[in-house]
């Protein structure tokens, strides 16, 4: 009976000496966004550090884009001289429009009517000098020149008329329609570079880190001229309007967990000293495993329930998953 009675002594001294039985756990939001920097490059502008609330659109920060802003005001300059030259055929266009021919082929009624009558002149002339000429009545050199004018205004005629069958055959609207095609070709190259410049700066957007909604920031950059790779995580966005507790418990310690139940958390943000009453309650718990040197480990994640103070985005406490035996 003794021996019983130390040993029921010996149980109750450890039982109030027992530890409780804890996980560590660390804060989370709601949700949460990881941010990556597309392009390689030097940090140029911190706007926004860690644990700072931002709001949707806010920049967190900036890397240096100088190789691409370099191609957006080169295609700036090439818009203006493209602008320039579309000006530039729109009036083409409306001088073509009131006056379609080129000047060779201007007034031609005019300069055949002309042609014509200095030809038949010349023809005259030159069957007069003939029969002189028959008659030893005019050199050799008389008869060659009038014979020589007569067939230069015959060609320069015969050139005239089919300049004249080639304007009836819509010579002029020939004309007009290559200015418009000249203007519609330049406006189509100058569209194509506003939709260049477009894209450059749709990518530019992407050598600045964005909140994708309002939360609270962590930046794994706090510093500017840091370079990183491309796909480096930047920065992360939490939704923090309620906040969860991931903690990871050792295999042996699952009995302990029941979905739904509620669980105290001591926050090192507070100290485990603090009065303070973080409440938790059990939503899930990861099947994966993860193994840490000898044991396993099961995540488990709770909800907020309680938050007298605000908890800290991933700041670190413990999950009380038994408490001291009374």
């Amino acid at each position: 009976m003794k021996i019983i009675a130390v040993l029921s002594v010996l149980f109750a001294v450890l039982s109030v000496c027992a530890e409780p039985i804890l996980a560590t756990g660390y804060v989370r939001g709601k949700g949460r966004t990881t941010l990556k920097n597309k392009y390689s490059a030097y940090v140029s502008k911190v706007n926004i550090y860690s644990h700072t609330r931002v709001k949707k659109g806010d920049v967190i920060l900036e890397y240096d884009d100088l190789e691409i802003r370099t191609k957006i005001d080169k295609k700036k300059l090439e818009i203006a001289e493209q602008e320039q030259t579309v000006e530039l055929k729109k009036v083409a266009l409306k001088i073509t429009e009131l006056n379609p021919l080129p000047s060779e082929y201007r007034n031609l009624n005019w300069k055949y009517r002309t042609s014509e009558a200095r030809f038949k002149r010349f023809a005259r002339e030159f069957e007069v000098y003939s029969r002189l000429y028959a008659n030893k009545a005019v050199a050799d050199v008389d008869l060659w020149e009038k014979e020589q004018n007569k067939t230069n205004y015959e060609a320069e005629l015969a050139s005239l008329n089919s300049d004249m069958k080639i304007v009836k055959k819509g010579l002029a609207d020939l004309y007009v329609k290559r200015a418009k095609t000249e203007l519609a070709e330049a406006e189509l190259t100058l569209a194509k570079l506003k939709k260049e410049l477009e894209l450059l700066e749709e990518e530019r957007k992407y050598y600045r880190i964005v909140a994708p909604y309002d939360g609270v920031c962590i930046t794994d950059s706090d510093t500017v001229n840091g370079y990183y790779t491309s796909g480096t995580t930047a920065a992360s966005v939490h939704r923090d309007e309620k906040k969860k507790v991931y903690a990871y418990v050792r295999e042996k310690d699952l009995p302990l967990l029941t979905e739904g139940k509620t669980y105290r958390f001591l926050s090192n943000q507070y100290g485990y000293e603090s009065k303070l009453c973080f409440e938790l309650k059990l939503y899930e718990v990861d099947t994966s495993r993860k193994v840490y040197g000898n044991e396993t480990f099961f995540q488990a994640k709770f909800h907020v329930v309680t938050e007298p103070e605000p908890l800290r985005i991933d700041s670190l406490g413990s999950v009380v998953l038994a408490e001291k035996y009374h």
